[in-house]
């Protein structure tokens, strides 16, 4: 790590968001401190550096030269596989693309004229930003607050859930899906539940049936609001998902369904790509490169314009799976830095935060704290789909959304910097003051530094005696009761006023779905 020093940082203390803090634990021990002189040593001391500490290294020139070369002949001698004859003849329309052996092959000089465009787009990108992490995906498992089993998630899960997500965040996917649900209803009940409690919620779940999709549509104009339509489009390895391209030409000329696309697969080394590094970014360099060019041609909504950062993951070859939780994910994401900024022009902060742990413990903390601050260093800012959700995107703990809330807190502290203020006269004063005291627990340089140090109502640094007096929870523990009084106290928002033609539109969808949902199990929102 190398420390940065950015000097004359006027920005205020960050102050505790909750319980008591350090300010006034420290005024309570002194008894009749004057908090005032605090702010006469801040006035004193007027000019502050923030020490920031960063990461250094990464691919050379000849790494990355070695990728490019790799990646466009990639793309003109093996292209992605289509077997969409209307999409093989919008892609060739364009030119620069030829069809050969079921495969879309693309020239060379458009591949780099694409790099120079994105390269463009790319310098005009904001970067930096406060460290964040995001709600969950949607999943399919849910660990019981009260029983703490995991278990199967339910519609009542969701509405339970998705009233704890909405209290921390305004926008997002449904933290868990209903699972007991009949299969054409569950997306469909699950956007006209996110309109009704958190009307920015929803629009991200993929429903495949287009009969369910058009209704979905529906429900959701009620709701003043289009159903963006996600489609993985691309697939590991370089290949063009048919079901996502007849959803695309089905709805495209839809008003009330958007497709939106992701040229971003998820190549998983030693599984769907090769499993040493440069292998494994070259393929995902070209299978993103070789989709925007496609979704350009097709005229998706919202078509990419610049490299993002690819979840690229390794394989698990014991339980074919993704490992996550392998040292060697966080530093591919890191390598991938490089790779962005290269073909791209802009160094990327968004990352997903993922896992292999099953429950809200030691090694689910382990891998947070790993992710967020290695690559928190590195420049990563925005961790999406992360709070909450364990094994992989399997397993939505309640627990471990508040600890990874409070994680993110932690590090972003760390990343806002060190103080760093007072000349010699300032420092040798201080100490004076402070051994003539005997202590320097009612000195004002005391009262003004600990109004920034990191307070947190799950991370409490009381003593064994403390602890035990209030009750001896565990840090598991102490999460689940924040996260039961924010589903208690949850209120929707007022301008979710639509629910009688929300009604309507779902009543309508069922019956001509053929759903009968007097036999459905739909909990009271």
């Amino acid at each position: 790590m190398v420390p940065n020093t950015d000097t004359c940082d006027h920005t205020p203390p960050r102050a505790a968001d909750r319980g008591v803090t350090p300010l006034l634990w420290a005024a309570h021990l002194v008894g009749a401190t004057d908090l005032r002189s605090s702010q006469r040593f801040s006035e004193r001391v007027t000019c502050m550096e923030r020490i920031r500490f960063t990461l250094v290294g990464g691919l050379s020139a000849d790494h990355l030269g070695l990728v490019h070369e790799a990646v466009l002949r990639i793309l003109s001698g093996i292209g992605l596989a289509c077997e969409h004859p209307q999409t093989v003849e919008a892609v060739r329309a364009g030119g620069g693309v030829r069809y050969e052996g079921g495969r879309l092959k693309f020239s060379s000089d458009l591949v780099n004229a694409t790099i120079e465009q994105m390269r463009r787009a790319g310098r005009q990108l904001p970067t930096g930003g406060e460290l964040r992490v995001t709600g969950p995906w949607t999943c399919y498992n849910v660990i019981d607050m009260r029983s703490g089993e995991v278990r199967g998630s339910t519609a009542a899960d969701a509405v339970e859930m998705l009233k704890l997500v909405a209290s921390y965040y305004q926008s997002g996917t449904p933290p868990v899906f209903p699972c007991e649900l009949d299969s054409r209803l569950q997306v469909l009940w699950l956007e006209k539940t996110c309109c009704e409690l958190a009307p920015g919620f929803g629009g991200g779940v993929v429903a495949l049936d287009p009969e369910t999709i058009r209704w979905i549509g529906e429900l959701r104009a009620a709701a003043g609001k289009p159903y963006h339509l996600h489609l993985q489009f691309v697939i590991s390895p370089l290949r063009l998902d048919r079901i996502a391209l007849d959803l695309f030409w089905r709805f495209r000329d839809n008003p009330q369904v958007k497709p939106g696309p992701s040229a971003s697969p998820i190549p998983v080394a030693g599984l769907s790509a090769p499993a040493f590094a440069p292998g494994l970014l070259a393929q995902g360099v070209a299978e993103q490169l070789g989709g925007i060019i496609v979704a350009q041609r097709l005229c998706l909504a919202g078509s990419e314009t610049v490299l993002g950062l690819a979840e690229l993951d390794y394989g698990d070859m014991r339980y074919l799976t993704t490992a996550h939780s392998l040292p060697e994910t966080l530093m591919v994401a890191l390598l991938q830095q490089d790779i962005v900024e290269y073909f791209s022009g802009y160094r990327p902060t968004g990352m997903f935060l993922c896992t292999n742990a099953k429950r809200a413990d030691s090694f689910a903390a382990a891998d947070r704290m790993a992710y967020l601050l290695l690559l928190g260093l590195a420049g990563f800012r925005d961790f999406s789909f992360g709070a909450g959700q364990l094994s992989m995107d399997e397993i939505f703990s309640p627990a471990q959304f508040i600890i990874d809330r409070e994680i993110c807190r932690y590090v972003g502290h760390i990343l806002a910097g060190a103080q760093w203020q007072g000349d010699s006269d300032t420092i040798v004063r201080a100490v004076a003051e402070g051994v003539a005291n005997g202590n320097f627990l009612s000195h004002e340089s005391t009262l003004a530094s600990c109004r920034e140090w990191f307070d947190s109502a799950v991370f409490r640094r009381d003593n064994a005696d403390q602890w035990r007096a209030a009750g001896g929870k565990s840090v598991e523990q102490a999460a689940l009761e924040e996260a039961a009084a924010a589903i208690e106290s949850f209120v929707p928002p007022a301008s979710a006023t639509y629910g009688r033609d929300l009604g309507s539109v779902f009543t309508e969808a069922c019956r001509a779905l053929g759903i009968d949902l007097r036999s459905q199990p739909l909990p009271h929102l």
